[in-house]
């Protein structure tokens, strides 16, 4: 590993970080390298480079005054430091430095996330293209993974669903159920958030771990953590969700058919949406699924294609609303959400809700007589089960 030149370092954030990792390990398209002004204008005027679809073109003009100090005089072969939160993490050796043009701005892949708009500051910045170089490399391990997975166990149905499980509910329950009985093995992906009022992180990732090692065979499933990028939060790349699940080793992708910004656009008089633009360039199967809801008259969760009775008879699966019931101390019924998923949430949530936990949990509960130490899971478990209860009500 190099060692750290404060006069040739670039300083970035996770977010390019992220990016910056899978572009190096192809996740995106089969380009690895940081694009120059001729591949650039190739990708913004045709959507393809080498016969490839690629979305987005890989524009890296580094933010900042001491940045773009350091992108104006970069030279051919040089090596630029990569330092992210205070630790270097990675290089570029340079090919070429250039300025960033104005019609560029709506088609850089470090201004496609969905927490952002196209940056008009970009505009006459330097830019730089060269060869990435990560140092620990998280995505790259993954990668092999999967691919010595499908090797060892000759696995054909490889799927991918993409979640942000913000919170994790039934209905994700449902769906990864019925993806792993048709599929050899599943990819879940767990996406960064960048919605208000959400859940963090690493609490939605404990979630899904729960689940995972609870109640699923865990040698069908592997949970990849896309907590570095923001690419595919709030669902609003659908191109890029798909060909980042093909590049991952999948041959299948689940998306819901309220899925953002799939869209229609109309080609030789033809309507098409971005789906079958994928489904063109990639081998890849696209499962649109239905929304789910629970029937009062089915007494199950159902597809609203295939339940004959009306809203009037459906709860619905209103992420923002259960999300509020959770942040603001309520209970979700355990139709919604997994009993054990919402006291994993809750006692995360309001770690000291109450002055004495175990007094509380002795006067309700029934316990064998023995003195025992409880935490607030423990309590929420209890709780809902009471809730259960139909002998009274």
């Amino acid at each position: 590993m190099a060692s750290k030149n404060k006069n040739k370092t670039l300083k970035i954030s996770r977010e390019t970080l992220g990016t910056l990792t899978l572009i190096k390990n192809q996740i995106l398209s089969n380009f690895d390298k940081l694009m120059d002004e001729n591949e650039i204008d190739e990708v913004i005027q045709s959507g393809y480079l080498n016969k490839e679809l690629i979305p987005y073109a890989y524009i890296f003009a580094p933010a900042g005054e001491e940045n773009q100090k350091i992108a104006k005089n970069a030279q051919f072969s040089q090596t630029l430091l990569l330092e992210c939160e205070e630790k270097i993490v990675g290089e570029i050796i340079v090919t070429n430095n250039f300025r960033f043009k104005g019609y560029w701005k709506f088609f850089s892949i470090f201004e496609a996330d969905a927490s952002s708009s196209p940056n008009d500051e970009l505009v006459g910045s330097f830019c730089i293209s060269g060869l990435i170089k990560i140092y620990e490399d998280k995505i790259a391990l993954i990668k092999n993974k999967i691919q010595t997975l499908k090797k060892e166990l000759n696995l054909k149905k490889v799927t991918s669903l993409m979640l942000c499980a913000n919170p994790f509910h039934r209905v994700h329950e449902r769906l990864i159920r019925l993806t792993i009985d048709k599929a050899d093995f599943l990819i879940i992906f767990l996406l960064r958030s960048t919605r208000e009022n959400r859940l963090n992180h690493a609490l939605r990732k404990k979630t899904i771990e729960y689940f995972i090692n609870n109640f699923l065979p865990k040698d069908k499933v592997l949970l990849i953590d896309l907590e570095n990028t923001t690419l595919f939060s709030a669902h609003k790349n659908p191109e890029l969700e798909c060909i980042a699940a093909y590049n991952f080793g999948a041959n299948k992708i689940i998306i819901g058919q309220n899925h953002g910004s799939i869209g229609m656009f109309f080609d030789d008089n033809q309507a098409h949406t971005i789906i079958d633009k994928i489904r063109k360039n990639f081998d890849i199967e696209i499962l649109v699924m239905p929304e789910y809801v629970y029937c009062n008259e089915c007494k199950t969760i159902v597809s609203v294609k295939t339940c004959p009775h009306g809203q009037h008879h459906h709860i619905k699966y209103h992420s923002p609303t259960i999300r509020t019931l959770l942040l603001n101390g309520v209970l979700p019924p355990p139709i919604l959400m997994r009993k054990e998923i919402s006291s994993i949430i809750l006692s995360d949530l309001f770690p000291n809700r109450f002055e004495n936990l175990q007094q509380i949990y002795d006067e309700i509960f029934p316990n064998a007589g023995i003195l025992e130490t409880h935490t607030y899971e423990d309590f929420y478990k209890e709780l809902a089960k009471l809730y259960q209860t139909g002998s009274l009500t």
